[in-house]
């Protein structure tokens, strides 16, 4: 249920040719050592940007040898740099190979970013990949001339089956390697500006790593504007126990923006960004943030677990897809309670009564929901215990726990474990309860309105 697991953006996998080709004179030194030069200011440069980015260096001649894992360690990855050699021919296919093998330790939708640095494009792949996560791609770092390099980039992106850029030569001198990697920068790493409004009251933010709606659309398989708003109006706040713990598409941090110090507000207005982080963390509320075509942000506080003795938090900006969260009901049509008449009043959000068999512990002691297997596990396991007793004794006790985890799968939006929860309790059938059983799989099957009980 949960998309996107990384820490901030795709993780980056700098792959560094090391053949004898990439030896050949240029500039008073060699293209390797300018590479590696470059690379070095590349990593310095992306330390004071994106500080939590997730870099992994590997190094490729005939074989692909990983030079440093996956780290936000920027100075373990530009010391691993200093004792880089020339080794023999370039073998990319084995490179590829390699590259999908990390992206893997990930998981299989979360898209990775290859910067591929060599001498010269590399020919399509004999054998065409497939595997890696929807949304991955290459920056192609080309450094000698080469001619016809429109056909030869994508003839190699389409044997790999991945989008990506060709950053080409022919280069001049160092300077102009470093503009390379500055144009990689800046295409893949600059900051989101936006301006977040509450009412009459505006802040310039910045939202890192950049939405793309592109791929959040296709990683959840639902239509979502083309671009992600750069105006962001707060429409609302619910409390955090209400939103409990939806599928986020993505998580942001929400930072001041650069900008911020070029006007100089007036000395009375707090600045809204630590307003909100200050009273959303004191009340324990979340803000509301339409993204269109039923889509949502939820800006949130958040004092991760190694900063709290330093009592620093952080605004995060959550992306939920339509259709995420059934608890909460239409959030287009939230409003305030007291409005409402009685009888019109909606029995959303739902709430589990029984929390002890939830883990709701990550969020702070907020919420109930599936968040482990294993309390999910429970729960289930609760049901079948009670379905092996069945018909002599246990039958009430059976329908009352089994309405309640079906309630907690329609709500909470766990489909695919209505099926499931059908196969386990078939498994139990016996000539003895074959009658409750049946009923109770063909109203699981065919009932998916949460209000209304099994019996």
């Amino acid at each position: 249920h949960y998309f996107i697991q990384s820490n901030l953006r795709m993780p980056t996998l700098i792959c560094l040719d090391v053949s004898l080709s990439m030896e050949q004179s240029f500039a008073d030194d060699s293209l390797l050592s300018h590479s590696v030069a470059s690379l070095e200011t590349l990593l310095n440069n992306l330390q004071k940007i994106v500080p939590n980015e997730f870099i992994e260096i590997i190094t490729f001649s005939d074989t692909a040898a990983v030079l440093i894992e996956f780290t936000k360690n920027y100075a373990q990855l530009i010391n691993s740099l200093d004792n880089i050699k020339c080794q023999d021919r370039t073998n990319v296919p084995h490179l590829m190979e390699i590259c999908l093998q990390e992206s893997q330790q990930w998981n299989v939708i979360t898209p990775i970013h290859i910067i591929l640095i060599t001498d010269k494009i590399p020919a399509a792949l004999k054998e065409p990949l497939s595997g890696f996560p929807h949304g991955s791609k290459i920056s192609l770092v080309a450094l000698t001339p080469t001619t016809d390099v429109n056909s030869k980039t994508q003839a190699f992106l389409n044997s790999c089956n991945l989008t990506g850029k060709l950053y080409p030569g022919p280069v001049l001198g160092k300077d102009s390697i470093d503009r390379i990697f500055e144009n990689i920068m800046l295409d893949n790493y600059s900051k989101f500006e936006a301006t977040l409004w509450f009412g009459h009251q505006s802040t310039p933010v910045l939202i890192t790593p950049t939405p793309d709606m592109e791929i959040l659309s296709s990683i959840s398989n639902t239509p979502a504007p083309k671009t992600f708003p750069t105006t962001l109006r707060i429409h609302g706040f619910l409390p955090a126990t209400d939103l409990h713990n939806p599928p986020y598409v993505s998580r942001h941090l929400v930072h001041h923006s650069s900008s911020t110090a070029s006007v100089k507000p007036a000395s009375k207005t707090p600045d809204l960004r630590i307003m909100l982080n200050e009273s959303l963390r004191a009340k324990d509320y979340i803000a509301i943030v339409d993204l269109g075509q039923s889509w949502f942000g939820f800006i949130s506080s958040h004092l991760p677990k190694s900063e709290r003795n330093l009592k620093k938090s952080n605004l995060i900006f959550s992306i939920i897809a339509p259709q995420s969260f059934n608890w909460l009901g239409n959030p287009n049509f939230l409003g305030l309670k007291r409005l409402v008449a009685t009888d019109k009043q909606s029995n959303m959000p739902y709430k589990e009564g029984y929390s002890k068999s939830y883990d709701n512990k990550s969020s702070g002691g907020n919420g109930m929901v599936w968040i482990k297997s294993s309390t999910l596990k429970q729960n289930i396991l609760k049901v079948v215990r009670y379905a092996k007793r069945l018909p002599d004794k246990g039958s009430a006790v059976f329908i009352k726990e089994l309405n309640k985890v079906r309630r907690s799968i329609l709500f909470y939006g766990f489909s695919d474990m209505m099926g499931v929860l059908c196969d386990l309790l078939e498994r139990e059938r016996t000539n003895e309860n074959a009658e409750i059983i049946d009923r109770c799989i063909t109203q699981l099957r065919n009932e998916l309105d949460p209000t209304k009980i099994i019996k």
